[in-house]
C-alpha cells in the first residue's frame, strides 16, 4: 500500500492543479464602433497578464451616449479565463455625470467577480444579474449591468476623467460588447426641462 500512496498522491495533486489553471488568452482585439459616441485611444488599449488573470485597460472620451466598446478574446482551451476591463473615460458631453451605467453581453455565458469592481472616489456600484437577452451591438448572448452612482463623492464634470472597471470570467473564446450611458446630475436635468419649456412657450 505504502509504494501506491506516493502515485496517489502525486494524482490528486495534479488533479487540483489541472481544476485551477484558466484558459490563456492567445489573441483579442477592442474597438469602438465608430459612430463617435465614444472615441477611443488606440494607443492606451493592453492587455496584460496579472498572474492567472488579465486586465484590458482603455481610455477614450465620450461626447454623447448610448456608446458601445466591442471586442474578441480567443482562449487556447474551454476553461474560464477572467478579464479585469478597466476604462478611463473623459467626459466630452454637455452634462456633469452622477451616474454611469454599462451594460456588457458575451456570445458565452460569463459571471462578474465581485473583487474586480473600479469606480471613482466617493461612488458606490450595484452589480445586476447575468441573463440570456440579446448583445448591446445585436445577436444572442448573456448580458450583465453595473450601474455606478456618485455617493459622498464628486461628479464627473465636462473634461474630467472617471475610471470604471468590473472583472469577469467567461468560458473560452468570446466576443464581448459594452453599452455604457452617463446620466446628468439633478441640477442639469432640471436646466434640461426648464429650457425644453421655455422653448415650447415660445412656439404658443
Amino acid at each position: 500500500m505504502g509504494r501506491y500512496s506516493g502515485a496517489i498522491l502525486c494524482i490528486l495533486l495534479l488533479l487540483l492543479a489541472t481544476t485551477t489553471v484558466n484558459a490563456s488568452i492567445t489573441s483579442w482585439d477592442c474597438n469602438d464602433d465608430g459612430d463617435g459616441a465614444i472615441v477611443m485611444n488606440y494607443d492606451s488599449i493592453a492587455l496584460t497578464p496579472v498572474g492567472s488573470e488579465y486586465e484590458l485597460t482603455m481610455s477614450g472620451a465620450q461626447y454623447w451616449y448610448p456608446a458601445h466598446v466591442a471586442g474578441n478574446f480567443t482562449t487556447d482551451t474551454e476553461l474560464d479565463p477572467t478579464v479585469r476591463i478597466i476604462e478611463d473615460v473623459e467626459n466630452n458631453t454637455t452634462f456633469a455625470w452622477t451616474d454611469y451605467h454599462i451594460t456588457i453581453g458575451m456570445t458565452h455565458t460569463f459571471s462578474f467577480v465581485s473583487a474586480g469592481l473600479m469606480m471613482p472616489d466617493g461612488w458606490t456600484a450595484v452589480v445586476g444579474s447575468v441573463i440570456a437577452g440579446t448583445i448591446p451591438n445585436g445577436g444572442s448572448g448573456y448580458i450583465g449591468t453595473i450601474d455606478y452612482y456618485k455617493d459622498t463623492g464628486d461628479a464627473i464634470d465636462i473634461g474630467d476623467i472617471g475610471t470604471f472597471g468590473f472583472k469577469v470570467s467567461f468560458l473560452g473564446s468570446a466576443s464581448f460588447c459594452t453599452e455604457q450611458i452617463p446620466t446628468p446630475e439633478p441640477a442639469t436635468i432640471l436646466l434640461l426641462g426648464l429650457g425644453a419649456m421655455s422653448v415650447i412657450r415660445r412656439r404658443r
